[in-house]
């Protein structure tokens, strides 16, 4: 019981269903995502303890009818009653109207920044629950089995107002666009980390803020314990890749450092050609 990364390096999942990640038997995280071959695969994920059911970043308006399916596989889509919106964009976001559609009463969790833009997908804002995500980083919700989702801010990755959550029980950061790779091959789990390196350089180099960014976010999420980093594109990072990931991203350049300098891009492009 616990965390079921070890088990799904072996391989042994459908992905026409959803995956479990962690159940102890109180609380499940389950990647609900879509299955598409694309360079920016998208992942949702279904926390759920308890009647508290939380559907993180349900992805674009052609990612709804698989992410329903895989949520109808676990709990009958009518009890997501929390919907997190790490920020806008429509790969992620796109969906939430469908959702409301399918239980009005749910609630959205976002940044004050974020939800100004939400409602442009195409409902009303005055009808719709809202938690504001602070940038005080002591915005959570308190789930039944004793364990909280924590909200935290991280700003300029890429959008000024970002945030990512952690899951204190399954000791699990969703990540949103952080951590995100651009992959010809998807995997679910990283089993290669000198290769997922790159991949994860050609989308952070391009859309993410600067380094100052980056070094920020790290020295924030470095003292909790977290056994992998669920993003919303690209693989899984499991336990033994985590410090390498922070220490990766701590370093590296981005975004408006590259104004001036050559982008560590363009060096592995001179290996390829």
């Amino acid at each position: 019981m616990g965390l079921k990364i070890e088990e799904l390096k072996m391989g042994n999942f459908n992905l026409n269903e959803p995956v479990v990640l962690y159940d102890d038997g109180e609380h499940r995280v389950a990647w609900v995502g879509s299955s598409e071959n694309s360079l920016f695969r998208c992942n949702a994920y279904l926390v759920s303890s308890g009647n508290v059911n939380v559907l993180i970043d349900p992805g674009g308006i052609q990612h709804f009818d698989q992410v329903k399916e895989r949520v109808s596989q676990l709990i009958n889509p009518e009890k997501v009653n929390y919907i997190v919106s790490h920020h806008q964009d429509p790969d992620v976001a796109g969906s939430i109207p469908m959702w409301l559609e399918i239980n009005p009463n749910l609630t959205i969790v976002t940044t004050p920044r974020t939800k100004v833009l939400l409602p442009y997908y195409g409902f009303d804002a005055q009808k719709v629950k809202w938690i504001d995500v602070s940038q005080l980083d002591d915005t959570m919700i308190e789930l039944p089995d004793g364990g909280v989702l924590l909200f935290l801010s991280s700003p300029f990755l890429h959008f000024p107002d970002a945030f990512v959550t952690y899951d204190s029980r399954a000791k699990l950061l969703f990540s949103g666009d952080i951590f995100a790779a651009i992959q010809q091959k998807w995997e679910l789990i990283v089993s290669n980390w000198e290769r997922h390196k790159t991949e994860m350089m050609y989308f952070h180099v391009y859309y993410m803020a600067s380094n100052k960014a980056l070094r920020f976010f790290v020295n924030k999420v470095r003292p909790f314990p977290i056994d992998a980093i669920v993003p919303q594109h690209g693989s899984i990072i499991p336990g033994e890749y985590v410090d390498r990931a922070l220490d990766f991203l701590e370093n590296l350049k981005c975004g408006v450092d590259l104004l001036y300098e050559e982008s560590p891009v363009q060096s592995i492009l001179n290996d390829i050609i």
